[in-house]
């Protein structure tokens, strides 16, 4: 007679495919033998302390170099212009290297934070002195810092939501508004300037865009974090995640540096 608790027709149910089946081969309990002892969960997964000690680290290297930078090349000369460009195509090119490739090598990626040091120390240099007031250095830095905090809070509280869509927008907003920063790069070296990199009225309408954008893509980097962790990403990735979260905070505070430079330029 079969039960009707369901714990003792599972039970019965056990019994009798137990009753019905053969029992393992020779061969199988061989395998079974043979195979390895469970060794525990892996311990290779991405971890959120992982994440935060390796953008501890490629940001550390950027601050260290960018302090650096700016009080070993003394005033501003015309020759921190070519040096400013140099740095800024070097990051550039290292940058898309990185992400294209999904590079998780440490050296290199602290390498990229050197290079983008050297370049964040001159543009603040070079900012500064068309403002006539280094304070914008130190409020782009908190303004930076006050941007990141708020987007994360946006990003905890599910204000905004990372969706597919919004990924789509995200992405294609930033690769359009690269694309027009590098055809005006480009058309600069024939003596054609479209203004959306300088410090005019048009330069700081695209700067209060790009803040807009960097503030969009640092949700998208909180997304990839938490996606990572969820779907058990090995440890190196975080290397990737400290990547993408100091590229997006590079540009975060140029554009915020930019729009200071901007306003005050005319005290």
């Amino acid at each position: 007679m079969q039960s009707k608790n369901p714990v003792f027709r599972r039970s019965d149910a056990f019994q009798s495919a137990g009753a019905g089946a053969a029992g393992p081969s020779a061969d199988q309990l061989r395998e079974m033998y043979d195979a390895p002892s469970y060794s525990g969960p892996r311990r290779d997964r991405m971890t959120i302390d992982d994440v935060v000690a390796r953008t501890a680290m490629t940001l550390g290297t950027l601050i260290v170099v960018a302090g650096a930078t700016w009080f070993l090349t003394g005033p501003v000369q015309p020759a921190h212009f070519g040096w400013l460009i140099g740095a800024a195509l070097v990051g550039m090119g290292l940058g898309f290297v990185i992400g294209l490739k999904h590079i998780t090598n440490p050296a290199l990626i602290l390498g990229y934070a050197a290079v983008e040091g050297v370049f964040i120390g001159l543009a603040s240099k070079v900012l500064s002195a068309y403002a006539g007031n280094t304070d914008i250095v130190i409020q782009a830095v908190l303004g930076t810092m006050c941007a990141s905090a708020g987007m994360l809070a946006v990003y905890k509280f599910r204000i905004i939501r990372v969706t597919p869509k919004f990924q789509r927008f995200v992405v294609a907003a930033t690769l359009g508004f690269f694309l027009i920063v590098l055809v005006n790069l480009v058309l600069r070296m024939f003596g054609l300037n479209l203004g959306v990199s300088g410090l005019g009225g048009l330069g700081l309408v695209f700067a209060i865009i790009g803040v807009a954008l960097a503030c969009f893509n640092l949700l998208l980097d909180f997304d990839y974090v938490e996606k990572g962790i969820a779907a058990g990403a090995p440890s190196k990735d975080a290397w990737f995640a400290a990547f993408g979260l100091t590229v997006t905070l590079v540009w975060l505070y140029i554009e915020l540096l930019r729009i200071l430079a901007i306003l005050r330029g005319g005290d």
